[in-house]
């Protein structure tokens, strides 16, 4: 993917630099803040290489890019610099109802890779103490249980560190502020249950602040005022020290006496809420949870909700939370195993392997927009079977003990007296999620499956995916078995090998030669859709210099799929010692969501679907 021209391009769809108030990502999507909505092409950003989806939550415009999120943003930041760090007084002060989710996923996402790192480390320490023989007073145990719970503990640091530069004002000081919260003093006095301290008359609580979240957001972004304010009126040779002095004097107390504490209670709240509704029927919690996670999702909330997560593994050790999460992602995998299996396009199948990959590792994104976006019995079914693992887990009482991605790698956070719920809740949610899809089928359009017979040799392609076709007849080899390091790697991209059986070379799709080597050996071609690729004939062939190998086509030349590109004396190349054996590989793999073979083992001949590339 060549992600500067992608955030270029992206650029200039949402209105150019001028029109960006706040540009940050997420695991998978870039998500902007703009000034002027009408000069957003959306149905423009779709169609960019590279680009998932797009669409509006709320105010903010989320791209998603998938995998190569974070190279695409630092491409853009390098074309307009970093525009996340330049928000304006006016857009801190939209911090309402229809904004905090956004606010609450700007400020989390940066912190949670280490988050659910760490909590997979507890899920390792569970499973080694459990089932291996280790015990809790062994310095091992000790050594990596620090590494464990070090960012839970001290998780006010980390978010008084991403809030500050969401609400746009002084890192450090916020730290401090955190490091108020977690003074000696205050772990102490919380310890002994100690009557409360006063400052000028006024009471400050002992309330647990280790792994909370919410009092140090709400303490930053009135920090974000007082700081701004009190910066105003110093002068400037004096703003250094005194700046941070006098916001110091007045925060510290503010948020001990009155910001944290509130905030500390309006946490218990929502844990409490959360609590009560799963208390009155952890079935129907499991159901809806369970059902609506892709939903979620989609909506781009996910992240935001991971609060109330931590706030639960906070008061009371674990959450129910993330394993009925867990049950929408198994939901997904089911069903796009389904699509894999039950489709009669070839296209949407290797869409269904590929997205059911994605989705087994916990990355939904994939799913959701190439899958149950576009088939509604899929959606349908996702949503049934997610439901249906939900509420296994409700009614056994599935739980975490750390925070983590919601996904089967993170079973051993799950390992507590309900692990086999959600276990039985997973293989329910997959299993369910596949039978539906093969029961209420998928409606594909006819026209979708009279492109997919051989007998036509029209080019299968639309906006989202490009098939190419063999250039060769012989025998399918994967790129693995083929011995030449650069192509076994993939270092050089995606796709097979075929051992030749006839010398005639043609165009694998309709494109553009835009290189037939000196040697001969070898031609790259771009599709009309911008794939491209090498055929690489033989190995070690360009020894030969052009010698056996006829080129009927020239640098620049258009090519319809089919055309004779070159035609190779394949039994002299033998007699020379050479290998035969021909890589057909996407040089820019890297710019689609995956390229897969459509076989890697049998015979092939020339026009038959070798490769799906999936945008």
């Amino acid at each position: 993917m060549d992600t500067k021209k992608l955030a270029s391009q992206i650029i200039k769809n949402v209105g150019g630099k001028d029109n960006i108030k706040e540009m940050f990502h997420c695991v998978t999507r870039l998500r902007f803040y703009l000034k002027d909505k009408s000069l957003v092409n959306l149905e423009g950003i779709k169609k960019l290489d590279g680009v998932i989806g797009a669409q509006y939550q709320t105010d903010q415009l989320q791209i998603i890019i998938g995998n190569e999120v974070n190279d695409v943003y630092d491409a853009a930041v390098g074309l307009i610099g970093f525009v996340h760090n330049e928000e304006t007084l006016e857009q801190k002060k939209k911090f309402k109802a229809t904004g905090i989710f956004e606010t609450m996923a700007a400020i989390f996402l940066p912190v949670i890779p280490v988050l659910a790192g760490t909590g997979m480390i507890k899920g390792l320490i569970t499973i080694l103490t459990s089932y291996c023989g280790f015990t809790a007073d062994m310095d091992f145990i000790k050594v990596i249980t620090i590494a464990g719970d070090c960012v839970f503990y001290f998780f006010p640091f980390f978010i008084a560190w991403s809030a500050s530069k969401r609400f746009k004002t002084n890192t450090a000081i916020a730290m401090a502020l955190a490091g108020c919260l977690l003074y000696p003093t205050m772990t102490a006095g919380l310890a002994e249950g100690a009557s409360p301290m006063h400052f000028l008359g006024m009471p400050i609580p002992f309330v647990k602040y280790a792994s909370s979240s919410i009092p140090i957001i709400l303490s930053t972004y009135v920090l974000s005022y007082v700081y701004s304010f009190i910066d105003k009126y110093i002068p400037k040779v004096l703003r250094l020290v005194f700046t941070p002095m006098v916001v110091m004097i007045i925060m510290v107390p503010l948020t001990l006496i009155g910001i944290a504490p509130l905030a500390s209670y309006i946490s218990k709240g929502l844990v409490m809420v959360v609590s009560f509704l799963y208390d009155l029927s952890p079935i129907i919690a499991g159901i809806i949870v369970g059902g609506t996670r892709l939903l979620v999702v989609l909506t781009g909330m996910h992240l935001s909700l991971g609060a109330i997560c931590i706030e639960n593994l906070n008061q009371f050790g674990w959450d129910f939370l993330l394993p009925m999460n867990t049950m929408g992602t198994l939901a997904l995998f089911g069903v796009c195993l389904g699509v894999w299996v039950r489709s009669k396009n070839s296209q949407t199948k290797s869409i269904g392997a590929s997205t059911a990959i994605s989705a087994f590792i916990g990355i939904t994104e994939p799913g959701i927009y190439g899958v149950i976006l576009k088939f509604k019995n899929a959606l349908i079914s996702a949503m049934i079977a997610g439901a249906c693992g939900g509420a296994i887990v409700g009614a056994f009482g599935g739980r975490a003990t750390a925070y983590v991605n919601s996904c089967i790698l993170s079973l051993p956070v799950f390992m507590t007296d309900g692990f086999w719920a959600v276990c039985l809740g997973m293989a329910v949610s997959a299993v369910v999620g596949f039978v539906l899809v093969m029961i209420l089928g998928l409606n594909e359009d006819k026209e979708d499956n009279k492109q997919e017979t051989k007998t036509e040799n029209k080019s299968i392609e639309d906006d989202a995916n490009t098939v190419v076709y063999s250039p060769m007849k012989g025998e399918l080899l994967s790129l693995t078995k083929v011995n030449d390091e650069v192509f076994a790697s993939g270092s050089m991209g995606k796709g097979v090998a075929i051992n030749p059986t006839d010398g005639k070379v043609v165009a694998p799709f309709d494109g553009k030669v835009t290189m037939v080597y000196p040697t001969k050996h070898a031609i790259g071609l771009t599709s009309n859709t911008g794939v491209e690729i090498v055929v690489h004939v033989g190995m070690n062939t360009a020894n030969l210099h052009g010698q056996y190998f006829d080129v009927k086509v020239e640098n620049g030349q258009e090519v319809k799929k089919g055309d004779l590109l070159m035609e190779v004396d394949l039994t002299n190349i033998l007699k020379e010692g050479y290998s035969l054996i021909t890589p057909i590989v996407v040089t820019n793999s890297k710019e689609y969501l995956d390229v897969l073979p459509n076989e890697e083992s049998g015979n092939i001949t020339q026009n038959d679907a070798l490769l799906t590339v999936l945008k």
